[in-house]
């Protein structure tokens, strides 16, 4: 009878939802490509190949368990897909410093001014000078140029250009702790499999023979990028580049952290909304225009909605293919297909498309915040508004652009929690002003601005264009200082994003009454995090730097060492400021014993750390303790000329 009873529910439940099951197929792709990359070791090819065919059989053959070999099929290339993007990628990384400085030629890729000089992206690397060979393995680096050389060069560096550059290589730095976010792995796909600091001024030595299409989109950026710089200047020209090319790295730090504790940094990166905005203003200007001059005799709509696609194509392009502007892009297409077919435009059915066609062709996406916000607030949304929510006409705009800030505003806090350990509560407040400011004023300049270029007499549309912007960096600034505008939070472990998101995608995705279950998980996960325990130490890989998180701050035995390491474990417990063991807030809870030795108190328990592995049978030490040995916790670290503990057998170590 209850066997029954099951069988009768399962029945009802795949009935009910057989048109929304689909959506839960790059669920179980990204399943499968977390769990790849969370392997310690490499996996055997050969054995994942035999795995797929294996379950590919199964699924066709075995009637009886159908549904369990496709969700493991379903899993399964997406370890296929993950592994296979690793060996196609085969990036080879620099292992250590090399001291001297070398010569080296490149070839410029991209190239960006910075707050503190530029930067380049260089590929086709070759050494002028017998230097280690290792350098002949790398194609292609990432370039520091910093000082005030860097900041007065007047020379034009353009993607392209041959260049002679004296450079230090180093290693690119691994995450700091297990859930940080990890550079290395990011650039290992990206193809950099080094850093390097400028110490001479680089030389432009010639130009490219050969012109791809990826260098004629650096270069026409560039071109953009220098007509805005003409006109604009410091941080309106900034945001405003980052607005129209997606370049970021000119943009401030205050600017940056502005706009984040506002809750509007989403503004600074070309996604869907930047997307929408084009599409539409283009879409109901060529049907406005189109309606007047041929409407009698041709499907204006459809004609308009094509042109719309080709402008979007075209932004895309110009604005660096980031993944959510990717997503935007698909998910314009779909609906531009759906208008050419007179089908619904916008459902979660496009959604899940957009999201398998990215995760199959670049799977390392879902392991950075750039995929996870995009689609998290993307799906938050449909799902909101696949159920009719409506309101009164008179406040139809404001309403709408309230809700659709606090859905998004929600899983986007999660991933923003889990990447950058900051929370805001005023993003309602920024949006409600910066959303429209965006849509029917800086967009539609910037678009008509990008048109006239190709005239040379987008000058004073670009001005217009810096008024906005003024506008939109006045807004962060005035709203980042009122109360409740940042928060620093711990780290959330896997084990609770895994159960969040699981649970996320189950109250969106579905619409039986199961979905229930994944408000529960939400819930259960949301005491998880906050009740998890919290690390009391944190020890560098080279064991230099130490840190101890007291009860008011993280102590750190020096300050210097990776700035960013420090404060990204200050931060992963829930802690913005950092100490050092000599300071007020510290001493009454660390003490240095020797160069070895540090003494620390933690929830009313003794530790010791120290490098010294004798330290049992030095009697010296005893003197420098307040109780007897038995009731402190020895730490032993080892020694300081140990390498890092780097896991040897991932790519990207």
């Amino acid at each position: 009878m209850f066997r029954e009873k099951i069988h009768h529910f399962i029945d009802d439940f795949c009935e009910y939802e057989k048109y929304r099951l689909p959506n839960f197929v790059p669920v179980g792709i990204g399943i499968g490509v977390g769990i790849y990359f969370s392997l310690s070791n490499e996996p055997l090819f050969w054995l994942n190949i035999c795995t797929l065919i294996l379950t590919l059989l199964a699924t066709i053959f075995c009637k009886p368990c159908r549904w369990a070999c496709g969700i493991l099929l379903i899993i399964n290339i997406g370890f296929f897909a993950g592994q296979l993007r690793t060996k196609t990628v085969d990036t080879y990384m620099l292992s250590h410093k090399i001291d001297k400085p070398i010569n080296i030629f490149a070839t410029i890729e991209t190239c960006e001014k910075t707050e503190k000089g530029m930067t380049f992206i260089v590929n086709d690397v070759h050494r002028q000078s017998k230097y280690p060979s290792s350098i002949n393995n790398i194609n292609k680096l990432h370039l520091t140029w910093r000082g005030k050389k860097a900041l007065a060069s007047e020379k034009d560096y353009q993607p392209g250009d041959k260049v002679s550059f004296r450079v230090v290589m180093s290693p690119l730095t691994s995450r700091a702790f297990p859930q940080a976010y990890d550079f290395k792995k990011q650039f290992y796909f990206k193809g950099i499999g080094a850093r390097g600091f400028i110490t001479k001024e680089p030389k432009i030595i010639g130009h490219s023979e050969t012109t791809t299409f990826k260098t004629f989109i650096e270069q026409l950026r560039h071109k953009i990028n220098k007509k805005i710089e003409s006109q604009l200047s410091g941080d309106t020209a900034a945001i405003s580049k980052a607005l129209t090319t997606g370049s970021k790295t000119g943009i401030p730090q205050k600017v940056r952290d502005s706009f984040a504790r506002s809750g509007i940094a989403h503004i600074l990166a070309i996604s869907g909304l930047h997307m929408g905005i084009i599409g539409f203003f283009v879409f109901w200007l060529c049907r406005l225009l189109l309606c007047c001059a041929i409407g009698k005799y041709y499907n204006v709509k459809k004609i308009a909605a094509v042109i719309s696609w080709l402008v979007v194509l075209f932004y895309l392009f110009i604005s660096g293919c980031s993944v959510p502007s990717m997503r935007a892009f698909i998910m314009h297409t779909l609906v531009i297909c759906a208008i050419l077919l007179n089908r619904t435009a916008l459902t979660m059915r496009s959604v899940a498309v957009a999201a398998t066609i990215i995760i199959l062709c670049s799977p390392e996406v879902i392991l950075f915040p750039s995929f996870q916000m995009s689609f998290g607030a993307v799906i938050a949304l449909v799902a909101f508004y696949e159920h009719a929510w409506d309101f009164s006409p008179v406040f139809k705009m404001f309403s709408n652009v309230v809700m659709t800030t606090i859905i998004a505003s929600i899983p986007t806090a999660l991933f923003s929690m889990y990447a950058f350990n900051q929370l805001t509560l005023n993003s309602v407040l920024a949006n409600i002003v910066a959303v429209p400011l965006m849509t029917f004023f800086i967009m539609p300049i910037a678009l008509t601005a990008l048109f006239l270029m190709l005239f040379n007499c987008a000058q004073p549309l670009i001005i217009l264009f810096g008024y906005g912007v003024n506008i939109l960096i006045k807004i962060a600034d005035y709203v980042s200082q009122l109360p409740g505008s940042f928060f620093i939070m711990h780290t959330p472990s896997v084990t609770v994003m895994i159960v969040i998101v699981l649970s996320g995608l189950i109250l969106t995705l579905l619409h039986h009454k199961v979905r229930l279950i994944g408000f529960a998980g939400i819930v259960c996960g949301l005491i998880l995090y906050v009740f998890e325990p919290l690390p009391d130490i944190f020890v560098s890989q080279d064991t230099k730097a130490i840190g101890i998180r007291t009860d008011d701050a993280v102590c750190f035995n020096h300050l210097g060492y990776f700035r960013s390491i420090t404060s990204a474990w200050a931060k992963s417990v829930g802690f913005e400021k950092r100490e050092k063991f000599n300071s007020k807030a510290c001493r009454k809870f660390i003490s240095q014993i020797d160069d070895d030795t540090y003494k620390a108190n933690i929830k009313n328990t003794e530790v010791l750390i120290t490098h010294d592995a004798d330290m049992e049978s030095d009697e010296a030490l005893l003197f420098h303790l307040n109780e007897p040995r038995k009731f402190a916790e020895l730490i032993y670290l080892p020694s300081r000329k140990t390498t890092s503990g780097k896991d040897k057998h991932r790519p990207w170590s």
